[in-house]
């Protein structure tokens, strides 16, 4: 199933020609590296996480999370805008789905009334923190509300949301306006109750991926790369320009709107670097285009395995916290042909028999739900 929100086009929705394969390898990119950073976080020790060269990296590493939102809003933005109502409706109950699962990585319980009488406040705050398929899901749906209220001036009102998210991070997550907001509610707007993708700044790079699809995805090669360069390295030097102001005063790695607009830039012209490699056809690209398009299947695999979930404890749950960078890089060596392996089992299963696929993810979600709901403890 492909991430977010597309999960898959269907014809109604495909641009008139299928899109390329450097689209899907820059989703894969970003899923692999994704995959990597959760499984050196994960089971690396206390001692190895404090290595100077690996705080480095994750400095950088940071832009995996907006490069993983960038890349679900490219493909988003692929379709010519607005859609017709009932494309639409398809759309939005996609959305709806992504961010039903986003909640259900987070249930403590498989039990509707266990989890709101004995949940911890501990459960309740991971349960209702908004992580990325929340942020995906939303940002998008209000993209869809964009593109039926002002039509073709959507891009307009995108862009301009976009640079309104991240000017305001600094100052929302500074005034903590979600103090006296509902539980569920407050977790949207900034990082305080635990929220790892708030929508103060992580929607932006949604929109942004969206307005990139949008202008980039259908340009002729040659004017899409040229692009792709100036506006990268103009939101780069943009981002130099507003760090000197703020320098001292937000934290450049944190809330900053000169580190979101440096993220942005580098992930324009990473895409512009992927494009070259698929089209020199280079050793692993197909590879990553399989995982990019099925990249909400990678995303809840690789999550269950490391973290497990309310159907039981995660496979690698005894190796957490206690491997040095050899023992941990092995299991991500030996994870990779996994998740490729179920990743090319269900993009055949829905190609060969796309209803029957279709028809057996509902069966599970109405089993799951009933059991969630009937099950007293």
């Amino acid at each position: 199933m492909d991430l977010v929100p597309e999960l898959d086009l269907t014809a109604s929705e495909r641009p008139k020609r299928q899109r390329e394969t450097y689209i899907d390898a820059f989703r894969g990119l970003m899923a692999l590296v994704m995959v990597q950073g959760h499984v050196m976080d994960a089971l690396l020790t206390p001692q190895a996480l404090a290595a100077p060269w690996y705080v480095f990296q994750q400095m950088f590493h940071g832009s995996t999370a907006p490069g993983f939102l960038f890349a679900s809003g490219f493909v988003a933005g692929l379709p010519r805008a607005p859609l017709s109502l009932r494309a639409s409706a398809r759309r939005a109950r996609r959305l709806l789905f992504v961010l039903a699962v986003g909640y259900f990585l987070h249930l403590p319980y498989a039990s509707l009334w266990k989890t709101l009488a004995g949940a911890s406040p501990a459960e309740r705050a991971a349960l209702y923190a908004c992580d990325a398929l929340q942020v995906i899901a939303l940002t998008q749906l209000l993209v869809l509300a964009l593109q039926w209220a002002v039509g073709r001036h959507w891009p307009r009102m995108a862009a301009a949301l976009a640079l309104a998210l991240v000017l305001a991070t600094p100052w929302v997550w500074a005034a903590g306006l979600g103090e006296g907001l509902p539980a569920w509610l407050a977790p949207y707007l900034d990082a305080r109750t635990g929220s790892r993708f708030p929508v103060f700044p992580f929607s932006a790079f949604v929109l942004a991926g969206t307005l990139a699809g949008a202008s980039l995805g259908h340009a002729e090669p040659g004017r899409r790369h040229a692009r792709a360069t100036a506006y990268g390295l103009a939101l780069i030097a943009a981002g130099a320009l507003v760090s000197w102001p703020l320098a001292g005063k937000v934290d450049f790695w944190g809330p900053s709107p000169a580190y979101a607009l440096m993220r942005l830039g580098g992930l324009l012209l990473l895409l512009r670097a992927v494009e070259a490699a698929a089209s020199a056809a280079l050793p692993g690209v197909s590879a990553l285009a399989l995982l990019g398009h099925e990249t909400l299947l990678v995303y809840v695999l690789h999550l269950y395995l490391l973290f497990g979930g309310v159907f039981g404890s995660a496979p690698l749950s005894a190796w957490q916290g206690q491997l040095g960078f050899s023992g941990a890089f092995a299991v991500l060596v030996a994870l990779l042909p996994l998740l490729l392996a179920a990743a090319w089992l269900w993009h055949t299963a829905k190609h060969r028999a796309p209803h029957e696929a279709r028809l057996a993810l509902v069966v599970l979600s109405v089993t799951f739900l009933y059991e969630f709901v009937a099950r007293a403890w």
